[in-house]
């Protein structure tokens, strides 16, 4: 089921981030871009009849550019996916939660130096 909401992640990112949206740093390519990571966790909800756990699907996007405006350029893009509901066959899912950002930083550790900033959010999925 990871794959799959990663997979509805990057298909509502490509609307936004046409040809820039990947699922690794080896399939990247372009001066500016976004890569998805996603991990499943789970959270307690309590109900009358006693507590149900719910699957929360983490969602990292690193969003990468030639300079820091370029990579604010792509975070701002990849911040709209805040409040949007997915759709993920056999599954209900809530609108997508914005958790936490880091602002512009730079990897010099490469042969090109690029500008990168981290967003994270939570995606709460039940069985449809």
């Amino acid at each position: 089921m990871i794959r799959a909401h990663r997979d509805a992640v990057i298909a509502d990112l490509e609307t936004r981030l046409q040809g820039a949206v990947f699922k690794s740093y080896s399939a990247a390519k372009g001066s500016r871009y976004a890569v998805v990571f996603v991990a499943l966790s789970s959270k307690l909800r309590t109900r009358y009849a006693g507590g149900q756990w719910r699957h929360v699907y983490t969602v990292t996007v690193h969003s990468v550019g030639e300079d820091e405006d370029s990579a604010l350029w792509v975070q701002e893009r990849v911040d709209k996916l805040t409040g949007v509901t997915l759709a993920v066959a056999g599954r209900k899912l809530d609108p997508v939660e914005f958790i936490t950002a880091q602002p512009p930083n730079l990897d010099d550790d490469g042969p090109k130096p690029l500008w990168f900033t981290i967003t994270q959010f939570d995606i709460i999925s039940d069985p449809a």
